[in-house]
C-alpha cells in the first residue's frame, strides 16, 4: 500500500503529459532484427507554466490545493449514480494553410475519429482498445451543436495560423520556442487569443502542427500534449492542446491520458523523478494519491517495462500492492508486478487501457463540484432540425457479417457511444426490397445482415426542432462469402514498413494500402471491397507498389477464377490465374506501376464471389501460400455477372420492353398475378443503379446516362431478366 501523507513538493507538482506517441513505427531502409529506436526519457516543462498560474490566479491556487489536500478521501467514495455525464467540446484546428485533410488541417472524419477513441476510453467501450481490466468512467466527450452565439456548428472551429511565422516554423510554446499558449496582454499574440470558447460551457481541445518546434515525426524527446486540472476551469487557458498528428492515432492514448489531468487525475508515479541528480526513484511522498494504483516508476523509464506488455517482473516500489481496480466486476490488480500499473492511461506506457474506480470518483468529483457548468451548457441544444448523414466503414459486406453505421448528422450530438440524448430520437431501416427490413433505434447501430441484396438505407432522426429523414438508395450491398483460400505468413509483422502494394485498381475496385505487415500477412477485404464485372469483358488491372534499397521486390496478383479455394498456374478450366506478375531489383528503389489489360475467362461460373489476392514480397520472391521473410496479401473480391444472348431475350414471349430503345419511360408487358413487382436494373458492369418496388407496370428511366442495361422482373410467379437501350 502506497503511503497517504501530502508532502509540499506534491503539491507544488502539476505535469502535463510529455511523452513519445504510442503508435506503431514507420521502418526505413532494410529490415533489421534489432529494434534500434532510442528510448527517450520522460521529461517534462509544463511546471513552469503551472506555477505561474499558481502564482497570477488565486482561485486556481486554492482549488488545487484542496483537490490535492483531498484526493485519497475523494478516490474513495462509492459512485453514486449509474448517470452518464455528458461534456460538451469544441475542437479547434490550428493548421498553417493546408487544404482540409492535408497535415495539421484534419479532416472532418479524422476529428470524429478522434472524439470516438476519446470516449473508446472513457466509456471503456466493448471491441475498442479502451476495453482493458478498468472502469466505466460513466463520463462521455460530446461535440458542441450550439456555438457561444446561439448558432449551429459542428463542433470543429478551423482556424489559419499561416501568418504566424513562429507558430508555422514551431508550433506552440511550450518551455523552449513557438507561439506563447496564451497573453492577456493585447500587445502580444498568443494561441488560445485566435481560438477559444468559453471555458465554463466548452470544454476546448486545440489540435497544433508542432509543440516547442517538434512534431510527431521528430527525432527524440517530444511533447504530445498537455492539459490543465479542472482547477483552471473558466480561465482562457483551460483545456488541453494536442498535436494534431497524435489525436485520431486508434494506437494512441494521449487524448485519455491528457484529458485524464482535465479531470484532476495526476500520473500514476508522480514523485518518481529527481531533478537535481536526473535520476529515477521509487516516489517518497503520496504519489498520486489515490489508494487503487501502486506506486511505481514511471514506464517509460524502464525499457523492458515500456517496449513489453507482458513484463512480470517485480515492482520494487509496490511488491505487496493488492486493490480492487474494478469495483463493478471486482477485477483485482495484485501481482506486485509491473502489470499492476502499466495498463493505467495515466502511467507512460505502450499497454494503456484503463482507468481505476478511484481515478473514477476523483474525475466525477471534478466534474460535479469544479466543471458542473459544463451539464447545464446550452452547447448540446439543437438550433435547428437534423441534417442527416451517416456513414459505414464500407458499401459491401458479407452475409452473415456485422457492420456498424455511424451517425454523422448536423444539429445532433455525437459522442459515437450509443448512451443516447434527452429529446433526441433514431429510427434506422434496412431494406433490401424483399425480405423483411432491418431496424434499430440506436443513434449508431449495429447491424447483422443475414440476407443477400442491395439495401436501402434510411435513417429519421427528431430533435426538440422537427423531424428530417435521408435515404441512401443501393447503400450496402450483401454478398455470399467469398471460398476459402490457402494462408501465406511473414517473418516480418505487426509494423510499418517502406516496401509493399500501395494501391490497387482493377474496374470499379480502387483502394489504397499500407506498408504494415499484420500477424497473419493477410489484409482481408473480401468482404468489404469488391468489383462485379460482366463476362467477356476486358479490363484493366494496376498495382502500384514500393521497393527499398538494396532489396529486391516482388508482386503478383492472382484470381481464383475456378472458385476452388486455390490460387492454381492451371486450373479445372486450363485458365492461368496468375494474372499479373512483376519485380523491380535492389538498385531500384522508389514507386513502380505494375499494368495490365485483363480479359475475363469465359468459362468462369458467373454470380459467385472469386478472391483476388495481391502480394507482394521483399527480397524472397511471393510464396502466395507460404511464408517468406516480408510478404503481405490483400484480398478482395470480384464477381462475374451473367449475361444472356439477344436470342434468349427474344424467345421470352410472355414478356415484353418497349419503346427499345428509350429515352425516359420503359413500359413493361406481362402477365402476372403478382399485385407487386420488384425491379432492379443494372448499368453494364454490372452496378444496380435502380431497384425498387412498385404495383405499375413501367418505369422512370430518364435520370439514367446514355447506354445499354440489364433489368431484372421479379414477380410472385417468376423472373425475368432482359436489355434495354437508353438513348
Amino acid at each position: 500500500m502506497k503511503p497517504t501523507s501530502i508532502t509540499l513538493y506534491t503539491l507544488f507538482i502539476f505535469f502535463f503529459i510529455c511523452f513519445v506517441l504510442n503508435g506503431q513505427t514507420t521502418f526505413s531502409g532494410k529490415i533489421s532484427n534489432q529494434d534500434t529506436q532510442e528510448l527517450p526519457p520522460e521529461t517534462c516543462g509544463s511546471n513552469i507554466v503551472h506555477e505561474r498560474l499558481m502564482k497570477s490566479d488565486p482561485v486556481y491556487k486554492e482549488r488545487f490545493f484542496k483537490s490535492r489536500q483531498n484526493i485519497n478521501k475523494i478516490s474513495k467514495q462509492k459512485l453514486s449514480s449509474n448517470t452518464v455525464y455528458k461534456i460538451p467540446v469544441v475542437v479547434h484546428v490550428m493548421h498553417v494553410g493546408e487544404s482540409i485533410g492535408v497535415g495539421s488541417n484534419m479532416s472532418h472524419d479524422d476529428v470524429l475519429k478522434g472524439l470516438q477513441i476519446l470516449n473508446n476510453t472513457f466509456r471503456k467501450l466493448q471491441g475498442t482498445n479502451g476495453f482493458g481490466e478498468g472502469v466505466d468512467m460513466r463520463i462521455e466527450f460530446v461535440l458542441a451543436i450550439q456555438d457561444e452565439n446561439g448558432q449551429s456548428t459542428n463542433g470543429i472551429n478551423r482556424v489559419d495560423m499561416s501568418f504566424e511565422s513562429d507558430y508555422v516554423t514551431n508550433g506552440v510554446f511550450l518551455g523552449t520556442q513557438g507561439l506563447v499558449e496564451y497573453n492577456a496582454d493585447p500587445a502580444i499574440n498568443s494561441l488560445k487569443e485566435y481560438a477559444g470558447w468559453d471555458t465554463s460551457k466548452y470544454y476546448n481541445i486545440w489540435l497544433v502542427n508542432k509543440i516547442d518546434g517538434k512534431n510527431c515525426n521528430s527525432n527524440g524527446i517530444k511533447t504530445i500534449g498537455y492539459a490543465y486540472y479542472a482547477n483552471a476551469h473558466g480561465h482562457p487557458l483551460d483545456g488541453a492542446v494536442m498535436q494534431s498528428c497524435a489525436f485520431a492515432n486508434s494506437n494512441s492514448y494521449i487524448s485519455a491520458h491528457e484529458l485524464g489531468h482535465g479531470f484532476n487525475l495526476p500520473h500514476t508515479f508522480d514523485e518518481d523523478y529527481d531533478s537535481d541528480t536526473d535520476t529515477y526513484s521509487c516516489p517518497t511522498g503520496d504519489n498520486d494519491g489515490i489508494d487503487d494504483t501502486p506506486s511505481h516508476i514511471n514506464s517509460l523509464a524502464n525499457s523492458s517495462v515500456y517496449r513489453n506488455c507482458g513484463n512480470a517482473d517485480v515492482n520494487s516500489c509496490d511488491p505487496s500492492f493488492n486493490q480492487v481496480i474494478n469495483p463493478d466486476t471486482g477485477f483485482t490488480r495484485n501481482s506486485g508486478t509491473h502489470q499492476d500499473h502499466i495498463h493505467n492511461y495515466m502511467d507512460y506506457t505502450r499497454c494503456a487501457s484503463e482507468f481505476t474506480g478511484g481515478q473514477r470518483a476523483v474525475a466525477q468529483n471534478a466534474l460535479l463540484n469544479i466543471r458542473t457548468s459544463f451539464l447545464t451548457s446550452p452547447a448540446l441544444e439543437a438550433t435547428a432540425s437534423p441534417v442527416v448523414a451517416f456513414s459505414a466503414p464500407s458499401t459491401s459486406t458479407c452475409i452473415g457479417n456485422t457492420v456498424k453505421f455511424t451517425d454523422e448528422s448536423g444539429n445532433v450530438p455525437k459522442s459515437f457511444t450509443n448512451e443516447g440524448f434527452n429529446n433526441v430520437s433514431f429510427n434506422w431501416t434496412f431494406d433490401n426490397g424483399v425480405d423483411s427490413p432491418y431496424t434499430s433505434t440506436l443513434q449508431n447501430p449495429t447491424v447483422s445482415f443475414n440476407n443477400m441484396g442491395v439495401y436501402d438505407i434510411t435513417l429519421d432522426i427528431t430533435n426538440s426542432k422537427g423531424t428530417s429523414s435521408y435515404t441512401l438508395e443501393n447503400g450496402m450491398t450483401v454478398n455470399q462469402s467469398p471460398i476459402s483460400a490457402c494462408n501465406l505468413s511473414s517473418n516480418r509483422k505487426n509494423n510499418n514498413y517502406d516496401f509493399g502494394v500501395r494501391s490497387v485498381t482493377y474496374n470499379t475496385l480502387n483502394n489504397q494500402t499500407s506498408g504494415y505487415i499484420p500477424s497473419n500477412a493477410l489484409e482481408d477485404y473480401t468482404c468489404t471491397i469488391f468489383t462485379t464485372i460482366p463476362q467477356n469483358s476486358s479490363n484493366n488491372l494496376e498495382v502500384s507498389y514500393e521497393s527499398v534499397d538494396g532489396a529486391k521486390q516482388y508482386l503478383e496478383v492472382w484470381i481464383d477464377w475456378d472458385n476452388s479455394g486455390s490460387f492454381d498456374v492451371l486450373n479445372s478450366n486450363n485458365i492461368n490465374e496468375l494474372v499479373l506478375s512483376d519485380n523491380v531489383s535492389e538498385t531500384n528503389p522508389g514507386t513502380h506501376q505494375a499494368t495490365t489489360l485483363l480479359d475475363t475467362p469465359i468459362d468462369v461460373i458467373p454470380n459467385e464471389v472469386l478472391r483476388m489476392r495481391v502480394v507482394s514480397s521483399y527480397l524472397d520472391p511471393v510464396n502466395k501460400c507460404g511464408n517468406t521473410r516480408g510478404q503481405r496479401a490483400d484480398d478482395y473480391s470480384v464477381i462475374v455477372t451473367s449475361s444472356l444472348s439477344d436470342q434468349e431475350f427474344q424467345e421470352n414471349k410472355n414478356v415484353k420492353l418497349f419503346p427499345n430503345p428509350t429515352t425516359d419511360i420503359l413500359n413493361i408487358s406481362m402477365k402476372t398475378s403478382s399485385l407487386e413487382i420488384t425491379y432492379n436494373i443494372f448499368d453494364i458492369r454490372g452496378q444496380n443503379v435502380l431497384r425498387l418496388k412498385s404495383y405499375e407496370k413501367q418505369l422512370d428511366v430518364s435520370h439514367l446516362t446514355s447506354g445499354l442495361y440489364i433489368i431484372q422482373v421479379q414477380t410472385n410467379d417468376s423472373v425475368f431478366t432482359g436489355k434495354f437501350l437508353k438513348i
